[in-house]
């Protein structure tokens, strides 16, 4: 991904923002225009100055900053790199020719290639050195066993189609990109992978894939954060005439203001509070909602982090000493030995409710993420209800699958008090944080309380 030297400086803007807008970037006309304004006024050759004015008028967060850092060195490669890029590229095409050259003369049948496509050859030449053996000598035994004048050509070729698919699965789930060792898993692999990431439970993703589905889980909630921020300025109230939009919107009639254009009252934006059950079974769950929740801050108003197993911890203030989620992840979810205990849920919520009372108010809706199962039940569900009546909405999402839930008397007790969603695959935790979680009435009204 580079600007192309093809197109004009304009139309590499265009794609540039485009790719920005994919990424989750909310950018719009006026910060374009903003953009294209500040470049005005520095040499474009100077690529630090030409950076900095495109950071300084796109990027309206940290979140932001990072993916802007990431899009922009990749798209705006200087030209040694370019250059050497190029090289390599061209390096790769002609060894790969030569490999399918190989691969051609190796799966032939009495002198002639099978019918086997581009990427399967691809494959082929990317099995390890003991496995491409095994199938190049299978080809040349079927090619001595036809001097029976059995049509053996047909069952051959079905044959070594079967075994390539198998290995491109192999390399496939083996690989963190999702690719054939290179071997050309492009969009169709990944949407495949990314259907089979989605319905997987995320306690069986393997390690292989965890990059995978990290990258998902954060492009599932930089979508939603961008349809909730679209969504809540084009259902806003009219406000007073916004001059500036009008002018804009009018420049293609003369300046005859034929369409008015009007500023939009601001809503209250929710605060959210999550609250995770980080003990031994819990931690890749409630790290995975944790993600899909951080993803959204640019649609909340402010954001609360909490874990508990035996205890609460307050994971906000460490959040803003770290450079940011990763880092927080690493220490406090994935590598913490002291959440290996029990879990006390009570305990937990009660001191929510005594020590954190500021945090809960009606624009509050708090998330817990625990499969209920505690310690001294009945202690826990009097400090649930403290913690309803204090907040907007509690929402629990529970990593157990729906079929489980008859098994646990927990389950039952706290789905009296409030709502509880299943969350165990990535599917159905975007379904009850996009589809149930952000309902329309309650992300845009700003003071009627639901329940």
């Amino acid at each position: 991904m580079i600007a192309s030297p093809d197109c004009s400086f304009a139309e590499n803007m265009a794609i540039f923002a485009s790719l920005l807008r994919a990424n989750g970037l909310p950018l719009g006309t006026a910060e374009l225009l903003d953009a294209m304004q500040a470049i005005a006024h520095i040499d474009i050759a100077d690529r630090h100055a030409f950076k900095s004015a495109l950071r300084s008028t796109l990027v309206k967060s940290r979140r932001d900053l990072e993916m802007f850092e990431e899009v922009f060195e990749r798209y705006f490669v200087p030209p040694e790199i370019h250059k050497q890029r190029l090289q390599e590229a061209a390096r790769q095409k002609e060894q790969q020719k030569i490999k399918l050259e190989s691969a051609a003369g190796e799966l032939s049948f009495k002198g002639e290639p099978l019918q086997l496509s581009s990427e399967e050859m691809l494959i082929y030449t990317s099995l390890p050195e003991r496995e491409r053996q095994s199938l190049h000598r299978f080809v040349r035994e079927t090619e001595a066993a036809e001097k029976e004048r059995r049509p053996l050509r047909p069952l051959l070729e079905t044959v070594v189609k079967g075994q390539l698919r198998y290995w491109h699965s192999r390399m496939e789930q083996a690989s963190p990109d999702g690719g054939a060792g290179g071997a050309g898993g492009g969009s169709g692999a990944a949407g495949e992978r990314d259907r089979r990431l989605r319905e997987s439970d995320i306690q069986m993703i393997g390690q292989a894939d965890l990059p995978a589905a990290k990258a998902l889980i954060n492009r599932l909630s930089r979508q939603l954060a961008i349809r909730l921020l679209q969504r809540r300025q084009k259902d806003a109230p009219r406000g007073a005439l916004d001059f500036r939009r009008t002018v804009r919107a009018n420049m293609r009639y003369g300046g005859r203001p034929f369409l008015l254009k009007y500023k939009r009252k601001r809503r209250a934006k929710l605060q959210l509070l999550f609250i995770g059950d980080l003990s031994a079974s819990m931690k890749r769950y409630s790290s995975f909602v944790l993600q899909f929740i951080y993803g959204l801050q640019a649609a909340v108003s402010k954001l609360e982090l909490f874990s508990f197993a035996d205890a609460l911890e307050y994971l906000t203030p460490a959040l803003k000493e770290q450079a940011g989620l990763e880092e927080l992840l690493e220490r406090v979810v994935l590598r913490g030995e002291s959440w290996g205990g029990g879990t006390n849920i009570g305990a937990a919520l009660a001191e929510l409710n005594r020590s954190y009372r500021e945090l809960l108010t009606l624009r509050t809706v708090a998330i817990i993420v625990s499969d209920t199962r505690t310690i001294k039940l009945d202690a826990a569900l009097p400090e649930l209800r403290r913690l309803k009546e204090r907040v907007r909405r509690v929402i629990w999402l529970n990593p157990l699958p729906p079929e489980q839930w008859p098994r646990y008397r927990s389950v039952a007790a706290f789905g009296e008090i409030v709502e509880m969603w299943p969350c165990n695959t990535i599917a159905r935790l975007e379904e009850a944080i996009a589809g149930r979680l952000f309902a329309a009435n309650l992300f845009l009204d700003g003071e009627a309380v639901m329940r």
